[in-house]
């Protein structure tokens, strides 16, 4: 006789719920990495502005120029705040998909462990079932003798 866990179909689908949420939360890893990056990025353009402008302070600068540096800081000064706005809105949603991420895994850790248990009182059963049949051979072959 063969074991047969009665709770696979529930097993398999949280090993599907499983593999969902690990997706999920690689996509948001990926996503939360870029909008960081590209944070970054403007975050370090920002200083080799405000480095050339100094620069050009010590040299002499028109007042024209002045302006357009100075337009220029304002419009990646936007940039940076609605980027660490992203940055802070990818990373709870990397958090939340990190967590739903444990909760399936923990999920199917329950159900794998309870597959594993049956399996071992199916085992034990089974000893005894062929125990009791070897008992009834030998006093079968006692008797015939």
């Amino acid at each position: 006789m063969s074991f047969h866990y009665t709770l696979q179909k529930v097993m398999e689908l949280k090993e599907r719920e499983k593999v969902d949420a690990e997706a999920e939360y690689s996509f948001s890893v990926r996503h939360f990495e870029k909008v960081a990056t590209d944070l970054y990025d403007l975050l370090k353009k920002k200083e080799e502005i405000e480095s050339s402008a100094r620069n050009q302070m010590s040299t002499g600068v028109s007042i024209f120029m002045l302006q357009q540096t100075e337009n220029q800081l304002l419009r990646i000064q936007q940039g940076i705040v609605e980027y660490q706005r992203s940055t802070q809105i990818a990373r709870s949603k990397m958090t939340e998909k990190q967590e739903q991420l444990i909760t399936a895994s923990v999920e199917l850790k329950k159900y794998e462990k309870m597959k594993e248990q049956k399996f071992m009182e199916f085992q034990i059963e089974q000893k005894s079932i062929d125990s009791r049949q070897m008992d009834e051979i030998s006093v079968q072959l006692f008797a015939r003798r």
